[in-house]
């Protein structure tokens, strides 16, 4: 299951890209997040291996996150697993101009059980609301910083 996503921030870039290589603000923009342990590597650079752990509701999920690429301030990549499956992302950070950015996400999922190449699928719309609910978050915090 892919999808992709478009926002503009008002910002410049730069700006932009050190909002959101900052990681202390992701649980601004990712409510849900828990606790973020680096495994190995330096965190935030490619090979770096982190466990995100998120509260979704009564249950915990945790995510393993493998960092791909990193291309300052242009873009930042990264896969993300559980026992359930493997998403890949792609965050792009466009100049449109000197104060303004335009973030596109790119998603893949990736389902590994039988039940979620099922339900996953039907799910999408939940997916997608989702992550355009972080994305505005963030824009929200980058352009009050």
């Amino acid at each position: 299951m892919k999808f992709k996503l478009e926002l503009p921030i008002n910002k410049p870039r730069a700006d932009v890209w050190k909002a959101f290589d900052n990681a202390e603000n992701i649980k601004q923009w990712q409510p849900t997040l828990v606790s973020f342990e680096p495994v190995s590597g330096t965190p935030g650079q490619p090979g770096a291996i982190s466990k995100l752990t998120y509260k979704e509701g009564k249950r915990d999920l945790v995510l393993i996150e493998k960092i791909t690429r990193r291309d300052e301030p242009n873009g930042f990549d990264g896969v993300y697993e559980n026992e359930f499956g493997d998403n890949t992302i792609r965050n792009t950070f466009i100049e449109q101009g000197k104060d303004q950015t335009l973030w596109v996400m790119e998603t893949e999922f990736i389902f590994k059980t039988f039940l979620m190449k099922i339900m996953g699928p039907l799910m999408k719309k939940n997916f997608v609301k989702r992550t355009e609910e972080d994305m505005q978050r963030f824009k929200e915090m980058a352009e009050n910083l």
